[in-house]
């Protein structure tokens, strides 16, 4: 069941949010919903938290991931994003675009 949130965002970055989706054929509550669904997972099973339920079965890539030991040094700044948004997501249901953004989102930031 979907219910509604209410955002407060400063203007410039609601508009850029909007032109956004816009361009990717989808919806800013798509956009965030999809994020939240990367951030709210359960990392002892790896499915996304929530009770709707309605993570993707398997059917994605499985990379492997570089160990910490074999990954170059990251940044204080990125150190702690990374820290605060956790290991990612197995699996969970993006459109192509956003699929192919993250990808290159996290060969760029290995």
């Amino acid at each position: 069941m979907k219910s509604k949130l209410t955002l407060r965002l400063d203007e410039g970055l609601k508009e850029r949010a909007k032109r956004l989706a816009e361009e990717r054929g989808t919806s800013v509550s798509k956009i965030v919903e999809d994020y939240f669904r990367l951030l709210l997972r359960d990392s002892s099973d790896g499915s996304v938290g929530g009770s709707d339920g309605d993570v993707s079965e398997g059917g994605g890539p499985t990379e492997k991931r570089p160990t910490e030991e074999s990954a170059q040094p990251l940044s204080p700044r990125v150190r702690k994003l990374k820290e605060k948004l956790g290991k990612p997501a197995p699996d969970v249901d993006m459109d192509e675009d956003t699929r192919r953004w993250v990808e290159a989102a996290a060969q760029k930031h290995a």
